[in-house]
This record gives structure tokens, C-alpha cells and sequence, in this order.
């Protein structure tokens, strides 16, 4: 009788371990369409960067981006500075008055105005009161070579991209080059982009902002 209780309790072991060990495996097992976490301070990756220039492209006309143009006026103060007009960077951060840095990308020209204000009354305590305008200058692309309306400038809209911009100076004339198409941003960077392959594919149909430069060249042929 020992022997078979000991038998019996011997099988049962041995199937409790099993059954534990399929229930562990099955909780480290991810499913394959669960999305990874990403570790801390993980790289981000081109779609993340594509997603993101994608967001930035479709704000509103009175949100900030790199390259608008603007005019800063301070007044309601003693010693207020003429008034400046910048060239928004790439890096989105400008200098003002008394050394005063801020960052505008992405922001609202009015909270911004209010944002600015606070730091030189209630952060610096600089002022006991100021008053700060932002105007936003006007936004343009400059639009050049074998184009049909060769202006020199088009008017900028949200979410304007390569194709609306050589529509808006007319189109192509039958002279032009549509596989290389030179695009030189405010801050220098130089793209090259088949037209073609834009018109047909909107992947391919690069975004623009205030102050970039197209032009497109004449074909050798």
C-alpha cells in the first residue's frame, strides 16, 4: 500500500511541475502583434522622425515654425528695444531683450506673447509690466527656373509641398528637368527630388516651409 500512495504521489509531482511550467512559459510568451515597449532613452527611428514632420506640417497657420519670419516689439517699458525682425532657426531658439532665450516651435503666436511677458515680470522680475507683440511676416516660397510663372515668390499655405508650390508658379514648362528638382532649405540643407516620382506618389512629395527655395532646371535634352 506505501508503495502505490508513494507512486501516486510521484505522478501527481510530476504533473503539478508540468503544468507550472507551461503556465510560466505561457505569461514570457509576447504576442506578436502586442507593440514593444521602448527601453529608456531608446534611438528614435525614421518613422518616429517622419511622423513627427508630418505633425509639425499640419499645424495651424498661427502655430511657429522653423524658417517663418517674425517681428518682436516690446513696449509698456522704459528702455524698450526697436523692434527686431528674425529668421526662426532650425533649433527653434531665439535671443531677446536682456539675453532673455526662448524656444518657439510649435507654439501659439499669442501664448508665446504671454509666455514672454511672464519670464521678464514674474520669473526675472526685470519689469513690473511689459508688453510684447509678435506679427508673423509675410510666409513665401520662392519657386524659380522652368516654371510657367516664373515670379521669383508664391505665397505659403499649411501644409504646402513640393507639387502645390510649382502648381501655384504655374506648372512645369516642357523645358523642364523633372527628375532633379532642387529644393535649398532656410538653413542651407539642398534636396534633390524627381518630380515624377512626387506626382505620382505622395511619399515622394516633399513638405515645405516659409522661406524654402525650389528650383527646377532645364532639361539637356
Amino acid at each position: 500500500m506505501n508503495l502505490d500512495r508513494f507512486r501516486i504521489r510521484t505522478v501527481w509531482s510530476i504533473l503539478a511541475a508540468f503544468v507550472c511550467a507551461v503556465l510560466v512559459s505561457g505569461c514570457q510568451t509576447t504576442s506578436p502583434d502586442a507593440d514593444p515597449v521602448a527601453a529608456p532613452g531608446a534611438v528614435k527611428t525614421a518613422s518616429n522622425e517622419a511622423a513627427a514632420a508630418k505633425a509639425a506640417s499640419s499645424l495651424g497657420m498661427d502655430y511657429l515654425r522653423a524658417g517663418d519670419r517674425i517681428r518682436i516689439v516690446f513696449a509698456d517699458i522704459p528702455d524698450a528695444p526697436a523692434a527686431t525682425d528674425d529668421q526662426i532657426p532650425e533649433d527653434g531658439k531665439l535671443t531677446l531683450h536682456k539675453n532673455v532665450e526662448i524656444y518657439l516651435l510649435g507654439k501659439k503666436r499669442t501664448d508665446l506673447e504671454k509666455e514672454i511677458e511672464d519670464i521678464y515680470v514674474k520669473q526675472r522680475k526685470l519689469y513690473n509690466r511689459i508688453k510684447v507683440t509678435i506679427e508673423r511676416l509675410g510666409l513665401f516660397i520662392s519657386v524659380g527656373g522652368e516654371v510657367r510663372t516664373p515670379s521669383g515668390t508664391v505665397p505659403f499655405t499649411a501644409g504646402m509641398t513640393l507639387t502645390t508650390a510649382i502648381n501655384a508658379a504655374g506648372g512645369c514648362t516642357e523645358f523642364a528637368n523633372r527628375r532633379q528638382v532642387l529644393i535649398k532649405r532656410a538653413n542651407g540643407e539642398t534636396l534633390k527630388v524627381n518630380l515624377r516620382k512626387a506626382v505620382d506618389d505622395p511619399k515622394f512629395d516633399i513638405p515645405l516651409y516659409p522661406g524654402d527655395t525650389v528650383h527646377v532646371h532645364r532639361t539637356l535634352l
